[in-house]
């Protein structure tokens, strides 16, 4: 008997457990996974846009023109806009400015030698309606950053290639996709 009696508890467990699970699958598929698409919060009146250099207050030589570059490729990429030249035949214009460089030591060896550093590249940028002047979109503390070693492993080119792209997808999430 007391043999029967533990089957039947490890059945009546199995039981429980898979009816627990199977009432958490249907609530997690009830409610759906959260996703949805991006779309822009922009009216679909704007087909053109101009990325001026973005300015460099850094000390960081040339980074506004990585960051500008990358901005115009993933632009490009994404499809929304067509990138012009001209900001007098665009329907809006992206302009903005590097305002600081960092580079922070993050890890130190035994022997009191920098491992890791920690680099973050700050801007400012704005979207501005072209036919009235308005400032559609504007935020002053934008950042991107990443990491690299001073021993083998990542090097700073990779990592400020890396910061840059991170600071140019938060610009376009902010300026074109996020809902505020």
């Amino acid at each position: 008997m007391g043999e029967e009696s533990q089957r039947k508890t490890r059945r009546n467990a199995l039981r429980r457990a898979a009816g627990l699970c199977i009432a958490l699958l249907i609530c997690a598929a009830l409610s759906g996974c959260g996703y949805k698409y991006a779309t822009s919060r922009l009216s679909n009146d704007y087909s053109t846009i101009a990325i001026p250099a973005f300015k460099n207050k850094s000390f960081e030589p040339n980074i506004q023109i990585l960051v500008t570059n990358l901005l115009i490729r993933e632009l490009q990429v994404d499809g929304r806009f067509r990138i012009v030249d001209a900001a007098s035949s665009a329907d809006l214009v992206l302009t903005g400015a590097i305002t600081d460089f960092q580079a922070q030591a993050i890890t130190l060896s035994t022997s009191d030698n920098i491992g890791q550093f920690k680099i973050a590249i700050l801007a400012s940028a704005s979207l501005e309606e072209t036919r009235t002047g308005k400032t559609i979109w504007k935020n002053k503390r934008l950042r991107g950053s990443d990491f690299y070693e001073t021993l083998g492993g990542r090097t700073r080119e990779q990592a400020l290639e890396e910061a840059s792209e991170n600071l140019v997808e938060t610009i376009i999430f902010e300026c074109f996709d996020s809902y505020w």
